[in-house]
């Protein structure tokens, strides 16, 4: 066969490059490319100095901005400058956000009046925020303590001055026509000291309703003015109540705002507007408020500010403000008078004077164009006496009952009117000025007698029921009646009354007709108690359930303890001596009982008004405070077998309160009647014991301790004080009696009966062990750890632990401990394995112990011995099984 050339293949030997080696070559770039990428986009390491380190985690606090995950606490040191420096690591692409001015805090829950924040950090753990600032990259930075005010770009800021900084912080809001506008973003006292310098901002939109006369004032809290037509509240929003507030206006006519402009900021809004200040002076001021209206023919022209006593003088003065509308018709010829109630059957004025007080009325001169201008004048008495009436004084132990203007009457006739009331020269009794008509005066003779005719008198009895009245006039405004006996006419021989002569004031007209005590006061006294008794002014006070004496009103002592004052007719002064006891005897007191029901009441006005009833005790009797008063008794029965006390000294009062219970296994057997403070400023409790329970803990011994609820992770403990309140604890001792102990502010760690052997572990750290923290052998807890503390030389630290007395014996000297903390994780070919020694080592942390059992059988461990706590548990320990005699 032939060969042809045409079919013979041509093999040429090629020149390129072969596309395998490409590989290599995008390997090298990509390497290259990782490279460049790991030196541009390193994560930068950075410090922060914070007061402490509560609640910061290593790897597990994480740094945040707007809400993205931008770094992680790597390391927390000691500072020598009193702090921690906390080590972070930044992620490269936030490393801009790293400059000389940026801000760190700590966000973790809190709460306030004002707002709740940081409540996410209950479920995350608590994270370190960051605020971007300005200048050269840094990554040395200190902490604040708040998160800082954001000021709004392009805000106004603008500078105010006051008194005092009373309810204005920092994101105090600020409004105009109850709009918020802005917000106060720093409070300071100026270098001087003299005023409270106040920066704020106000936003951009807002900024125009600024200028140069605007007013700024504070409405902070709750206002509440009393006026003739009726009470008015204002409030103007819930947050200012609580968090306060500052407004302001501005005139439309007002010029631009200036630079470097200082406002005033007022107290309030009466303070801002302008006005005439006067000064008014008054002989007294009766049902006269401080903030009470100036009226000019019904119609409000101001307001008083304030009235004070110039002892000098002896007379009020009273500062007012008129609107600038009317100041021109304040002359020196005006006159200013009060308008007081006036009810008759003739005529009724100024009936609402009784709910709102009385008010100013004011009047201009005719001529008042042409006078000149005043600001000091003397308030003008309406209706004054005429000069022929005669003046007589009337004597009295109190004003109840008494009101200027009020009428005097004879047999219901008006014969005169109380024209003054004032305090006599030695402050001890009132003094009433009764202003008699000419033609009336012949019915003042020298046996003549006054008395109170106010009021609606009931008397309640098994024969019915007797109810008095005076007439309508001196129901609403008092009055004096006068009482002449029979045969008292005046005679031509005797000597006419001369004016200023001194009668007294009875209380009624039936003591007015006995005339006795005439001038002799009540015993009074005070009774002080914890609560106020169901008592009013008028209430019975009995001895033996004859009533001796009555209630004269309920207040609030100094002593933060509920005052109750009483008389005792003199007559019955012979019970009141250091023997008498008093008790409440207010209402009905229901016993019962398996035998049936029992019901106390004293008497049926004891139900109905309240009493109390006094007695003796021939036994020690705490009846007395320290201050001197009686002391008011709940019942009887603690008045007459009374409670005894005990003293607890507490560094300081922590959560207690007067009131607090006193509990021993759950029974109530006393609770605390006085916090005070000792020569070295510890807090001392006074306990009052119950008597059956008193003589069981008067021991030395005994122990108390506050107990309180209690949240963490491993879970809850009385959480019932959150609304009970904290109450103390009592485990009674054994020792000889004693009155005065040292207060616990926690529970006792370990009980008595706990108490056993006690070891010292040594470790590099504490890991995640804490104070309660079971000690495990073959998982059955026979221990707990009762303290953690540094070495001597920090070079590490002691876990104490205390084995039970009944487990002691299972300590020997060649025993091993081990964390039992936590849980371990092994993942394999065949899954993932996860053990941890019980739910409550994974909460609270935990230790575990063991003894070789291929060694012989050790001496058991002395008290205190020492021991190292292996970092890592090996398997081979969990198989020991030594055989340890409780008795050996």
């Amino acid at each position: 066969m032939q060969n042809n050339a045409s079919t013979q293949p041509d093999v040429v030997k090629s020149r390129s490059i072969s596309p395998i080696w490409f590989l290599p070559f995008i390997a090298a770039i990509l390497a290259i490319w990782i490279i460049f990428q790991n030196l541009t986009h390193k994560n930068v390491e950075i410090s922060i100095h914070f007061t402490n380190a509560a609640s910061i985690i290593v790897d597990k606090t994480k740094i945040r901005y707007k809400g993205v995950s931008v770094g992680t606490v790597k390391k927390i040191q000691l500072d020598e400058n009193n702090g921690v420096n906390v080590i972070a690591e930044i992620e490269s692409h936030a490393t801009f956000l790293l400059k000389q001015h940026s801000k760190f805090w700590l966000v973790y829950p809190k709460a306030t009046l004002t707002s709740i924040s940081g409540l996410d950090t209950l479920f995350s753990g608590s994270y370190i925020k960051l605020l971007p600032g300005d200048g050269e990259p840094a990554t040395s930075f200190t902490a604040t303590v708040e998160q800082p005010i954001s000021i709004p770009d392009n805000a106004l800021l603008i500078n105010l001055k006051s008194k005092s900084a009373a309810s204005i912080n920092v994101g105090t809001p600020i409004f105009f026509k109850k709009i918020h506008v802005g917000e106060i973003a720093s409070v300071k006292l100026d270098k001087q000291g003299e005023f409270v310098s106040i920066q704020a901002f106000i936003e951009k939109k807002y900024s125009h309703l600024v200028k140069a006369n605007s007013k700024f004032w504070n409405i902070s809290g709750l206002n509440a003015n009393i006026s003739r037509a009726g009470i008015d509240f204002s409030l103007d929003s819930l947050t200012t109540l609580i968090a306060g507030g500052i407004t302001f206006n501005s005139p439309e006519s007002s010029s631009p705002l200036t630079e470097n402009k200082v406002y005033e900021l007022y107290d309030n809004i009466k303070e801002a507007k302008q006005g005439l200040n006067i000064t008014l002076k008054l002989n007294n001021t009766n049902n006269l408020p401080k903030n009470a209206g100036i009226l000019f023919k019904g119609h409000g022209i101001g307001r008083l500010n304030s009235i004070d006593y110039d002892t000098e003088k002896q007379q009020f003065i009273a500062q007012a403000t008129i609107n600038p509308a009317y100041a021109d018709l304040v002359t020196e010829n005006a006159t200013f008078w009060v308008e007081k109630t006036s009810v008759s059957f003739s005529k009724l004025e100024n009936l609402g004077n009784i709910i709102s007080g009385d008010f100013i009325s004011f009047n201009h001169s005719d001529n008042y164009q042409n006078e000149q201008a005043k600001t000091t004048f003397t308030i003008s008495k309406n209706g004054a006496s005429a000069k022929d009436d005669l003046l007589i004084k009337l004597r009295a132990d109190q004003a109840n009952g008494l009101t200027e203007g009020a009428q005097v009457s004879y047999k219901g006739l008006t014969i005169g009117k109380i024209a003054s009331i004032k305090l006599t020269s030695d402050n001890q009794n009132i003094e009433a000025l009764l202003s008699i008509k000419d033609e009336y005066a012949y019915l003042i003779t020298n046996k003549s007698k006054f008395h109170l005719l106010s009021g609606v008198n009931v008397k309640a009895s098994l024969q019915g029921l007797e109810v008095s009245s005076a007439p309508l006039q001196n129901v609403i405004q008092g009055g004096v009646a006068l009482y002449n006996p029979p045969g008292t006419a005046k005679t031509d021989k005797d000597s006419p009354i001369k004016n200023n002569s001194l009668f007294y004031l009875y209380a009624t007209k039936e003591m007015a007709k006995l005339g006795k005590h005439k001038f002799t006061a009540p015993i009074k006294l005070s009774l002080l108690s914890k609560e106020a008794p169901t008592v009013s002014a008028g209430s019975p006070v009995y001895y033996q359930k004859l009533k001796v004496g009555e209630v004269n009103s309920v207040k609030l002592h100094d002593s933060s303890l509920m005052q109750t004052n009483i008389q005792i007719d003199p007559k019955y002064k012979h019970l009141i001596n250091n023997k008498t006891i008093f008790w409440n005897s207010s209402g009905i007191q229901v016993n019962a009982g398996v035998s049936g029901l029992e019901v106390n009441a004293d008497s049926l006005l004891s139900i109905a008004a309240g009493g109390i009833s006094l007695g003796f005790s021939n036994v020690a009797v705490n009846n007395k405070v320290s201050s001197g008063q009686y002391r008011l008794f709940d019942n009887k029965t603690q008045a007459t077998q009374p409670v005894q006390q005990i003293n607890l000294i507490f560094d300081n009062a922590y959560d207690l309160k007067v009131g607090n219970k006193v509990k021993l296994k759950g029974l109530d057997i006393g609770e605390i009647s006085e916090l005070s403070l000792d020569n070295q400023n510890n807090v001392i409790a006074t306990l009052e014991i119950n008597n059956q329970y008193f003589d069981k803990i008067a021991k030395q011994g005994t122990r108390f301790w506050i107990v309180r609820s209690e949240i963490s992770l491993s879970g809850t403990k009385n959480l019932s004080t959150l609304i009970s309140g904290v109450y103390l604890n009592t485990e009674p001792g054994s020792g000889q009696k004693t009155t005065r102990f040292k207060g616990e502010s926690a529970a006792p760690t370990l009980a008595l009966e706990q108490q056993g052997l006690t070891v010292v572990l040594l470790a590099d750290n504490a890991g995640s062990t804490d104070v309660a923290s079971p000690v495990y052998h073959r998982q059955i807890q026979i221990g707990e750890v009762t303290e953690k503390r540094l070495q001597k030389d920090a070079d590490g630290v002691e876990i104490l632990l205390n084995i039970y007395p009944e487990y002691a014996h299972l300590i020997r000297k060649n025993s091993i401990f081990w964390p039992a903390s936590g849980f371990n994780l092994d993942i394999g070919i065949t899954g993932i394995a996860l053990t941890s020694t019980s739910l409550t080592s994974l909460v609270k942390g935990g230790i575990s112990m063991s003894t070789p059992d291929d060694e012989k059988l050790q001496p058991a461990s002395k008290n205190n011995a020492v021991y190292s706590l292996k970092t890592e548990m090996d398997e081979d320990w969990l198989q020991w099984k030594l055989k340890i005699p409780h008795n050996n």
